[in-house]
């Protein structure tokens, strides 16, 4: 240990003759210790939140998918598909295609999302087992058939047990070639499918979405065979989807976008980030003026040791080794201010996480208690942040020591 570091350990815990020393110094440490703990919370908490939030955009969105940067849709062979398909990483692929259409039951009416898949899908995402009315079946009384969004089943007035009777919707969709036309029958395409069931995801899908055979979209669409708007991937653990992202990414090549579940939302993306950035400004301002209590206590410790500034100037310290012994002495108050800010924030973050403590509301939301997860990168983070803010601060007030042993004014 040099010896600026050991006079300013010694000073950081011996006897100060102003008592008030003592409490500026000790408000200091609480002062810094509370807002880094909160800090730490209000982070985890958004954490939670974007956790809670990723899984539910998980029910419509996969955790990872191909789209061309430009145009609508793009051909299976533009792509090394079976070469992605066979990524250890990925344990299923599906192509999709999708479309905006008008359905029709009776006289309802409805604009739809229109998503043609096939049975790879299942294993992307498990609808399924979502299913509330009928089946989830693409194929029923030897026809293509049609799987709704509990909602949009409502809508359009399907009446219960129309799986059953083999109940007819009708898609339409605008004609790819051709002049526009007064006449739905000159515009339009048309065709028929079976409803064989709705599902419920608790979900946008649930009002918009309709599922068909991939081959059906194809058809209507006057598309190729091989032909998809998206590929979804399910890698084998959430774990790996960064890096699995980057090695598709270098197979795919620049043509085409490889997106996680956050990034097929940008806007729920942005506002995310915008939150927390606001929140980590407004919290690192309040440690800014914590540190104004350590700069108070620095200043009264500096008035309180003269004499020992002019021993320590007759034994041939320097100007800069003395700045020193205090700028360690105030660092050690915003260090260990920090440490106890972050690990008792750290207990509380483990105890909401393990137990939920503190629960949400009367039981009609998502999660039951307040969603929390902590992660180590925001240690890190808040601990340097506080840190620097605590070194820059004590930095400015040792810079006004002077050998006359007065504090410029």
């Amino acid at each position: 240990m040099n010896l600026p570091l050991f006079v300013a350990w010694r000073y950081f815990f011996s006897k100060k003759k102003l008592k008030v020393i003592h409490i500026i110094s000790l408000i200091s440490l609480i002062g810094i210790a509370i807002t880094t703990m909160a800090l730490l919370l209000v982070l985890s908490v958004f954490n939670g939140f974007t956790t809670v939030g990723t899984k539910m955009l998980s029910a419509s969105n996969p955790p990872l998918i191909i789209q061309a940067k430009q145009g609508k849709s793009f051909s299976l062979d533009s792509i090394a598909y079976n070469k992605v398909k066979s990524l250890n990483k990925v344990i299923a692929i599906a192509p999709i295609l999708k479309e905006n259409a008008l359905i029709s039951f009776g006289e309802n009416q409805s604009l739809v999302v229109m998503k043609g898949i096939d049975k790879d899908y299942f294993e992307i995402n498990r609808i399924d087992t979502s299913i509330i009315l009928g089946r989830f079946a693409l194929k029923n009384f030897d026809k293509d058939a049609s799987v709704l969004g509990i909602g949009l089943a409502a809508n359009i007035g399907i009446p219960k047990n129309a799986e059953q009777m083999g109940a007819m919707i009708k898609i339409m969709v605008p004609k790819r070639e051709g002049t526009l036309s007064l006449t739905p029958e000159e515009s339009f395409v048309s065709k028929d499918l079976v409803y064989s069931g709705s599902f419920q995801m608790f979900s946008e899908i649930d009002e918009n979405t309709i599922f068909v055979p991939i081959n059906f979209v194809r058809e209507i669409l006057d598309y190729q065979n091989n032909e998809v708007s998206s590929i979804h991937i399910r890698p084998s653990s959430e774990e790996d989807i960064p890096r699995l992202k980057e090695e598709i990414k270098g197979i795919v090549g620049e043509k085409y976008d490889v997106k996680d579940i956050l990034e097929q939302e940008p806007i729920y993306q942005k506002v995310v980030k915008a939150e927390r950035f606001g929140v980590y400004m407004i919290l690192s301002f309040i440690i800014f003026i914590a540190t104004f209590n350590v700069m108070g206590s620095l200043s009264l410790l500096i008035m309180d040791k003269k004499k020992d500034i002019l021993i320590l100037r007759s034994m041939g310290s320097s100007l800069f080794s003395v700045r020193k012994i205090y700028f360690f002495n105030g660092l050690m108050l915003s260090f260990v201010g920090a440490v106890i800010g972050l690990f008792v924030g750290s207990v509380l973050c483990f105890v909401q996480q393990q137990y939920g403590v503190i629960k949400m509301g009367d039981g009609s939301y998502i999660v039951e208690s307040f969603p929390i997860k902590l992660r180590i990168l925001d240690i890190i983070s808040i601990f340097l942040l506080v840190l620097s803010i605590g070194a820059a601060s004590v930095a400015v007030m040792v810079s006004r020591i002077k050998f006359e042993n007065k504090i410029n004014e």
